[in-house]
């Protein structure tokens, strides 16, 4: 918007949570909002001439009309400065998608949520998806005639109450002096101001100027947090701030001497006490923010096919439990798989995750294949055939016989012979000139 009478529209200066303010001009009342698109500008001038008598009158005349206007804008404004006192804003967001904005149960909005005027007073604010939500209750304090105080939330619902994060914010008068609250899930997380180290959570601080800064919030395991927060003395800024819990980490490895099979053993007792909804924290973690993996590089697009965990439960690439030993069979193409292990386990799978890997190693788990290739024996019309026995050896008894062209997992492998999985029930060694074996 051009400037009007020399006098420049308000420009932007506030990011979490908003602030907008009113000031009178020189010869204009300039009301507006913290995204620069409410104006409402008034002005009132005479003219005069030594010359004319009814330009003489006209000054008069004008002046008359012109108090007129100022008392009924006048009015005016004065109506729409109490209506703004009495009322509050709130501004809403959420990561990762679109939600519902509801205040005392009524809906108000969707995310992303620009400042919206609210009922002062004390509110219950919800925050929800088709999966999850969000609910807290804050007091909204009026706004003044010189600032209006927006609360802020902000939130990525996540996957459950424990794997989700968020950020509010709301003033408050005090007298104890302090300007700036901060309490935090975990407490304890590290307090940054402008990257200055502070102190931890809960911290309070009565040393900031007003004016506006960047906080951070960091703790070990946790996505960090940061926002830009503006200081107004005579009032306390609160933050509440609830940091993600990293499901993986920084960087994911093989366990060893087991390929495609990768170790997010943590010592986090939320993490290991709730295991399948750790696997989807980590699916959720995957799309969200990307996996690194070791000699890889961070990727978005799904990298497991299934999850065991330290109890020897197993959980297919949703987080769906797979309780029956027939459904392994679901995870035959399967390629990567994750172990939600214990820290401090011994090295390795614990006795109750190797029971189900083994069964998992039966139906050849994402290892390798063979292909029975031409044995020369077959007719026309039939296809040709190859043996399956019970040793690896010309010698062994014939169990079964199998047909050129189809693909059966490989159990193990030996000079001359490769052992095969036929059936659920069925498992024997065929001889290795006549399969083709691959990853």
């Amino acid at each position: 918007m051009e400037a009007w009478g020399g006098i420049e529209p308000p420009s932007k200066g506030f990011a979490d949570p908003c602030l907008t303010t009113w000031r009178p001009g020189r010869s204009a009342l300039i009301f507006y909002h913290r995204n620069d698109n409410l104006y409402t500008i008034m002005a009132v001038s005479t003219i005069r001439s030594k010359n004319n008598p009814f330009v003489s009158f006209l000054p008069y005349l004008i002046g008359i009309i012109g108090m007129g206007l100022v008392v009924f804008f006048g009015i005016l404004v004065v109506k729409n400065l109490d209506n703004v006192k009495s009322k509050a804003l709130l501004e809403a967001d959420s990561s990762y998608g679109t939600a519902e904005v509801l205040v005392n149960n009524i809906r108000i909005g969707q995310t992303p949520m620009s400042p919206t005027e609210v009922d002062t007073g004390e509110n219950k604010i919800t925050i929800k998806n088709t999966d999850r939500q969000y609910e807290t209750t804050i007091n909204f304090i009026p706004n003044t005639q010189e600032v209006m105080y927006s609360v802020g939330i902000f939130r990525d619902l996540g996957v459950s109450d424990y794997f989700s994060s968020g950020r509010d914010f709301w003033f408050e008068k005090d007298k104890s002096g302090n300007v700036l609250r901060v309490v935090s899930e975990p407490s304890g997380a590290t307090v940054y101001i402008d990257n200055v180290e502070q102190g931890k959570t809960p911290f309070s601080s009565d040393k900031l100027s007003e004016g506006e800064y960047t906080l951070r919030l960091d703790a070990p395991g946790y996505e960090y947090q940061d926002a830009r927060i503006n200081v107004s003395k005579g009032y306390v800024l609160n933050l509440k701030v609830k940091l993600f819990p990293a499901p993986v980490p920084s960087t994911v490895k093989n366990l060893p001497d087991a390929k495609g099979f990768y170790d997010l053993a943590t010592s986090n007792t939320n993490l290991i006490s709730d295991t399948q909804n750790w696997a989807k924290a980590v699916i959720y973690w995957n799309t969200t923010r990307g996996i690194n993996l070791e000699g890889v590089g961070t990727n978005k697009e799904p990298v497991f096919d299934y999850y065991l965990d330290y109890k020897g439960n197993l959980y297919d690439k949703t987080g769906t439990a797979l309780v029956k030993t027939e459904e392994y069979s679901t995870l035959k193409d399967a390629k990567n798989g994750a172990y939600l292990g214990r820290a401090g386990d011994p090295q390795g799978l614990t006795a109750e995750a190797k029971e189900t890997y083994k069964k998992l190693d039966e139906i050849g788990l994402g290892g390798k294949k063979a292909t029975i290739l031409e044995t020369g024996n077959g007719t026309a019309g039939t296809p040709g055939w190859l043996r399956v026995r019970d040793a690896a050896s010309i010698g062994g008894v014939e169990i079964a016989r199998v047909s050129v062209g189809q693909e059966y997992p490989v159990l193990e492998e030996s000079t001359g012979w490769v052992k095969i999985r036929v059936s659920d029930t069925v498992q024997g060694w065929v001889s290795s000139t006549y399969v083709k074996v691959t990853e």
